[in-house]
């Protein structure tokens, strides 16, 4: 059973060599990164959405290299400027968003991002965040826990809550391994399974990842 206190830890985490990221950073070792949130985007081809804001000298260059990375399914630029750019990226198989969805860890936004680690704030019980950090060890995901301790923020509040029925489809899904990468049922079984349409099941989903993976402070 959960605790019923909540544990804040800040984690830092290295993106795999084969993301875009990692790539830029290479590149480009002075830019600087945020990430303001990531969701799923299509859950049937298990495809992530990013917003994202860089600063460089060298945006042109940078947008580029990005835009033909193997990673990178589609880039819209939302704002930019000389030296400032913010823009939407869709890359396939968004391991660390569903591992979070599993482990049922809230992340706080923005997220920085520095010479190709992430600084991840977590909000959640301990053994939540336990579970999520074991889960990393298990795949191999390279991350240093850089403090852990009794958080100030609470969960339980209003806009972290879910009703019965998110609760039933969100337990249902990942019992079914539906956020698990390979997957191993379909948006459209799940979907049958819970008696929804494959559309009104993606409303429902995104509805509940955003409360049960964004949290503000």
């Amino acid at each position: 059973m959960d605790s019923p206190k909540s544990s804040l830890a800040r984690i830092k985490i290295k993106f795999p060599d084969q993301l875009w990221i990692s790539e830029i950073f290479k590149k480009f070792r002075d830019v600087r990164m945020e990430i303001e949130h990531f969701l799923p985007y299509d859950f049937e081809n298990s495809i992530g959405n990013s917003i994202i804001e860089i600063f460089h000298h060298n945006i042109d260059l940078i947008i580029e290299e990005i835009t033909h990375h193997k990673s990178v399914i589609e880039i819209s630029v939302l704002e930019k400027e000389e030296t400032r750019v913010k823009f939407n990226v869709k890359t396939k198989d968004p391991f660390l968003l569903y591992a979070i969805i599993n482990c049922g860890v809230l992340v706080n936004f923005p997220v920085r991002v520095r010479e190709g680690y992430a600084f991840w704030r977590l909000v959640s019980s301990r053994e939540r965040i336990d579970d999520l950090l074991n889960l990393f060890e298990q795949k191999g995901i390279n991350y240093t826990l850089l403090r852990i301790g009794t958080s100030p923020y609470s969960v339980d509040d209003d806009k972290n809550k879910l009703t019965l029925d998110e609760s039933t489809i969100l337990n249902k899904a990942i019992s079914s391994g539906f956020f698990e990468i390979p997957r191993k049922i379909s948006l459209e079984e799940l979907a049958n399974e819970l008696g929804k349409s494959k559309s009104a099941l993606s409303v429902n989903l995104r509805k509940i990842i955003k409360k049960k993976v964004m949290f503000e402070m």
